[in-house]
């Protein structure tokens, strides 16, 4: 592989680690209420950019097209007005997996629990729109070039059915 296909190869799979953090990112559910960890129902008209608050778990998968899979996992802190901050780790194309890679952003949650992200890292800005359903939330990328989804929770021990 010549140095530019490297160099390309590279900056794909970087481009592309951060859609999916972003993505996954964007994905989360809701945290804490004053009494402590609570799940929340809820119900048409329910949710708020605080409905994101708190520390999320957040794993990706899915496809760059045009270079091949991407999964990761990582952690993302909402600060339940807006802003988020994350670190991931993400595996492309079965190149050596990218360690530790920060990232910042915004949302905006709407009343009908869907929403939109925008994260930046790496020098690249990624997008996503998700749906919080439950302590859960789903996302998918909406930049061009990736068909990446994920699924994030609220941090914390195990709970019991």
């Amino acid at each position: 592989m010549t140095g530019f296909k490297l160099v390309r190869t590279i900056r794909i799979a970087v481009v592309a680690v951060a859609a999916v953090g972003l993505l996954m990112a964007g994905t989360q559910s809701r945290h804490k209420l004053n009494a402590g960890i609570l799940p929340i129902v809820h119900a048409s008209g329910s949710c708020s950019n605080r409905s994101l608050r708190g520390n999320f778990g957040f794993q990706f998968q899915g496809d760059i097209i045009g270079f091949g899979p991407i999964a990761g996992v990582g952690v993302a802190t909402f600060d339940g007005a807006g802003n988020f901050t994350q670190t991931d780790n993400v595996s492309i194309n079965g190149l050596p997996a990218i360690l530790n890679r920060p990232g910042s952003g915004t949302y905006s949650v709407n009343a009908d629990c869907t929403g939109t992200q925008t994260l930046n890292t790496g020098g690249q800005v990624f997008h996503n729109t998700f749906v919080i359903v439950g302590k859960q939330s789903f996302s998918v990328q909406t930049d061009p070039g990736g068909v990446i989804t994920g699924v994030s929770r609220p941090m914390g021990a195990a709970e019991e059915d």
